[in-house]
């Protein structure tokens, strides 16, 4: 979850905005939370529709190689019109005869040496291929809403900061106005305080659209048609409580790596490649053997229907596909290609993977570094602008200490809420890494 302090900051944020004081009484919006939107969202997501309707046709595919074990059949009926003239027999008639004939032919490939059963394992392999895909594509999925999800909470915590600063500003105009309106004070500083709210009230509606934006892009990775409104509630993620820095040495990102590349559907999916393009290899190498069939032929003859003239035969034998001989070779040497580069692949992936993983952890450790030191100084800067208001206000102090007080405060507030953003999208992108998106369970 985004970590206790960034979440009674921001509730104290809110707080501080008169306008949700204003509304208390309404009832509270429905809040959205990350599980709940994801698992919402897997269900019609065009990415992962597609990933299923993938998969499906993968094991459909076992279907078709182990079609190969069940025997042909055909039956034909046919009628000619046909002369009967004999070469014993002298002259010729070109008057027509009816001759009918049906039959009926089954052949059934009783041992092949191994090639039906090696589609069949590359088809399962292939099935097992498409099923990774189809989980690689639901953490994707989650990974772009926690990225999404993080972003509108910081989002919506600076927009707060924001409000909350053109609410200050505001009292401390008018409280300049009276002061300037008693000649205590000179009516600089009131064009100076107008100025400042003016200036504030410009950057809470760039907060705002910046808020909305969030929101509008996690809708299209929620593929909602509509900006998701109301509160979100911040996230629990696998690695919450990871110490990070513990992280930060070569043996433990080794074995983070490791466990990751075990973990994670993306290189499930690259394995199943690899044994599939493996079993292909197989089957286009056995392809060249023989087949033993077992064949019958029953048909039936004559000139009318009702005096047919009835043969049957069993036919064993062996079959010797010639032509693959050059047909496969190719095919060998294109799979074995293949598995060359899904092995090299994987390597490379490796290798982007452990930097990837490297990343997040900097990432994370230098935030949560920054967080405390962030805090500190929101706390010291808001007790600098309440002691340049109180010299203000007492006569002792410029307005324009007052200003540069409050500008040094906002700017600290958004330090923190930065900070926590920072250290939520390196903790959403460590689990996402790692492998550890609990809502595939």
């Amino acid at each position: 979850m985004i970590v206790p302090s960034f979440h009674r900051f921001a509730l104290v944020l809110l707080l501080l905005n008169p306008a949700s004081l204003a509304h208390a009484d309404e009832p509270a919006a429905v809040k959205w939370t990350l599980d709940g939107a994801f698992r919402k969202v897997i269900v019609n997501h065009p990415n992962v529709l597609q990933a299923i309707a993938r998969s499906a046709s993968a094991k459909a595919q076992i279907d078709v190689a182990r079609n190969a074990w069940l025997p042909t059949a055909t039956f034909d009926v046919n009628h000619q019109e046909t002369t009967t003239n004999s070469p014993s027999v002298p002259g010729t008639s070109l008057a027509p005869s009816p001759f009918w004939q049906t039959s009926l032919q089954s052949k059934w490939v009783a041992w092949d040496f191994g090639k039906t059963t090696a589609n069949m394992d590359a088809a399962t392999a292939n099935a097992t291929v498409a099923e990774q895909d189809l989980r690689a594509a639901k953490v994707q999925l989650w990974s772009a809403l926690a990225q999404g999800w993080v972003a509108v909470m910081a989002a919506d915590a600076s927009l707060a900061v924001y409000q909350a600063t053109v609410v200050q500003l505001e009292r401390q105009r008018d409280a300049v106005r009276l002061q300037v309106a008693a000649r205590a004070r000179p009516e600089l500083d009131l064009f100076k305080s107008e100025a400042d709210v003016a200036g504030a009230q410009g950057d809470l509606l760039r907060a705002e659209e910046l808020a909305r934006s969030q929101r509008l892009a996690l809708a299209v990775a929620l593929a909602e048609p509509r900006i998701p409104a109301g509160p979100l509630t911040p996230p629990v993620f696998d690695v919450q409580a990871i110490d990070a820095s513990a992280l930060d040495n070569d043996a433990r990102l080794d074995e983070l790596t490791a466990a990751a590349v075990q973990s994670r559907p993306e290189f499930a999916s690259i394995r199943a490649k690899i044994e599939s393009l493996q079993l292909l290899q197989r089957a286009a190498e056995r392809g060249i053997r023989p087949n033993v069939y077992v064949s019958g032929q029953a048909n039936a003859a004559g000139s009318d229907l009702t005096s047919l003239a009835f043969n049957y035969g069993v036919t064993v034998g062996l079959s010797f596909p010639l032509s693959t001989v050059w047909t496969q070779t190719p095919l060998i040497a294109d799979a074995a290609a293949q598995v060359r580069a899904f092995v090299a692949s994987q390597d490379a992936q490796v290798l982007t993977l452990r930097g990837q993983i490297n990343q997040a952890v900097t990432s994370l450790v230098q935030a949560r570094k920054r967080l405390p030191v962030a805090a500190a100084q929101a706390g010291y800067a808001e007790k600098a602008r309440d002691a340049a208001s109180l010299r203000y206000k007492a006569g002792a102090g410029l307005y324009l200490d007052v200003a540069d007080a409050e500008s040094a405060l906002l700017k600290a507030r958004l330090a923190v809420i930065q900070a926590e953003l920072d250290v939520q999208a390196a903790i959403a992108q460590l689990a996402y890494l790692l492998g550890r998106v609990e809502p595939l369970q």
